[in-house]
């Protein structure tokens, strides 16, 4: 069952089919931020291009039902830190990606942001009363390269949109009125070419949301996710009102954070945060007084989620059970389901939240000493955490966070950057370069053995060769047809020492590629 969406406004247009999914028929990160195929179990993402000049079909998060959306999180591309953005962004679809995760930020956006007061007679709601030109121009960009967008509405906002403008910290206590009108105005002057939002980013970090904690002497208690869970309500019911067909997304947490409550402004960990934002204590008992007087549950269509794991591989288990990185999908999972069952969390369209994992990445040594693996880690893990998430059945949406390292030079909130990128700052590529498009990851078990990989530019079910090393040389083992989005598994003989890799022909240029190669991983 699908319906055709409104006509797109921007050239060349967009025609964008949506098809029913779990989702769809119910209707920036940072180090100091810490910020399949495709399953079978969710709504198809990817239509062939509509035989009408002028007209591209996009992928959106929505629709993604047979797979995983892949996409693409890069704001400082899209800002020119690297040049012209348009060439970059041209490489990204060409690379396989078919959306782009971008922000609508307040104090961006909005006038007089120093300011302790709007201007006067200043109306919150009208599109004519922010700066939208250059979040025109990074939308109309992605949509004219043939990908979707999804817009982070998220603050911090102008000083004046905080609830104690004196301070002059404009993370501090955001007003949810305010925020709303913001977001009401957004949605109304993007609705006829972004269907996709998220609600505020990264709620759990204090450089997004201040303050995390409220703290009396060496006293401290959870704050944050009160503060979020008025900014959640007031943003999704703004986005909803204003673009009724739109999906939107809450959460977008960091995936780890303080284990002891002892600052103001620390980073609340994500399963806490959960707890919280739904007024339960760690033994699911419920609250209703102090912060949760009045608990009206947070309510989305999809939950969003940061499973970023640092220096970690995509198999490790976090030991302190208020984090969860991407081996903690579960967890995630469990806390989540746990709240929508007791009603504390509220999912629209569904009977359980899917999951958009909007920023996900390895940073690499060099040029980080510290949080970064080496650059051959880096395309290892990052394969194998793109499998995990492919085959948890609630993953809707994996972004790579950076398509370009940020370099030394940042702002003051990160000065060393976010180094995680495809390519180096000076353009160098990284072996993630060369494995992005055609990921492979196997794994072997104590019964069976398995190889799993995607042409991720596939528009339908592609042919590729499955090799396996045979002494020193590259010998062809299988030929396998991927699924409809270019995914495929196969079983093969457990080994400990073979390697496979799979060949296939570029449905871009037409030449042949390879993928990079993998042994059999145990599980």
């Amino acid at each position: 069952m699908s319906s055709l969406r409104r006509h797109r406004r921007s050239a060349p247009r967009v025609l964008r089919v949506r098809v029913a999914s779990p989702v769809a028929s119910g209707r920036a990160s940072s180090r100091g931020r810490s910020t399949a195929g495709l399953r079978l179990a969710l709504v198809t993402f990817l239509l062939a291009a509509v035989p009408t000049a002028g007209l591209a079909v996009a992928a959106a998060p929505a629709s993604a039902a047979k797979g995983m959306v892949t996409t693409m999180a890069d704001d400082g591309v899209l800002n020119g830190a690297h040049g012209d953005p348009a060439p970059i962004v041209a490489r990204w679809k060409a690379a396989g990606v078919q959306n782009v995760r971008m922000f609508a930020q307040w104090s961006h956006i909005a006038p007089d942001p120093e300011a302790t007061k709007p201007p006067a007679g200043f109306d919150g709601k009208a599109e004519g009363a922010y700066s939208f030109a250059d979040l025109d121009r990074k939308i109309d960009l992605i949509r004219q390269n043939g990908m979707t967008v999804t817009l982070v509405v998220t603050g911090p906002g102008p000083v004046w949109g905080s609830l104690e403008p004196a301070r002059r910290n404009p993370r501090w206590r955001p007003s949810p009125t305010m925020f709303g009108d913001f977001a009401t105005a957004v949605a109304k002057h993007v609705k006829d070419r972004v269907d996709d939002y998220i609600v505020w980013n990264e709620p759990n970090v204090a450089t997004w949301l201040q303050p995390q904690n409220m703290c009396t002497g060496s006293k401290c208690r959870v704050y944050s996710p009160h503060l979020y869970r008025k900014l959640a309500a007031a943003g999704y019911d703004a986005i909803h009102g204003a673009d009724p067909g739109s999906t939107i997304a809450i959460g977008a947490t960091s995936s780890k954070g303080d284990r002891f409550v002892r600052r103001m402004n620390g980073t609340t960990q994500p399963m806490v945060f959960l707890r919280e934002l739904a007024c339960v204590d760690s033994k699911y008992r419920r609250r209703s007084t102090g912060d949760c007087r009045g608990f009206v549950a947070p309510k989305g269509n999809v939950l969003a989620y940061h499973p970023h794991s640092s220096k970690y591989s995509p198999g490790y288990t976090s030991p302190s059970s208020g984090d969860a990185r991407m081996g903690d999908l579960s967890r995630l999972t469990t806390v989540v389901d746990r709240l929508t069952k007791a009603k504390r969390l509220k999912v629209v369209g569904a009977s359980r939240f899917p999951l958009w994992l909007d920023e996900y990445a390895y940073e690499t040594n060099p040029p980080d000493t510290t949080l970064g693996i080496s650059p051959a880690a880096q395309a290892a893990w990052s394969q194998w955490g793109w499998w995990t998430a492919w085959r948890n059945s609630r993953v809707q949406m994996l972004a790579q966070y950076e398509w370009m390292d940020e370099g030394s030079e940042n702002t003051d909130d990160d000065p060393k950057g976010w180094q995680s990128g495809l390519y180096f700052d000076d353009g160098r590529a990284k072996p993630l370069a060369q494995v992005f498009p055609n990921p492979i990851f196997g794994y072997r078990t104590t019964k069976s053995a398995t190889v799993w990989g995607q042409v991720r530019t596939a528009t339908g079910a592609t042919k590729v060769t499955l090799q396996r090393a045979s002494g020193g040389s590259w010998r062809d083992y299988a030929t396998v047809t991927t699924d409809a989005h270019g995914a495929f598994t196969r079983t093969v003989p457990r080994s400990t020492t073979a390697k496979y890799r799979y060949t296939y022909v570029s449905p871009v240029d037409g030449t042949t590629r390879t993928s990079g190669s993998t042994a059999l991983r145990k599980r």
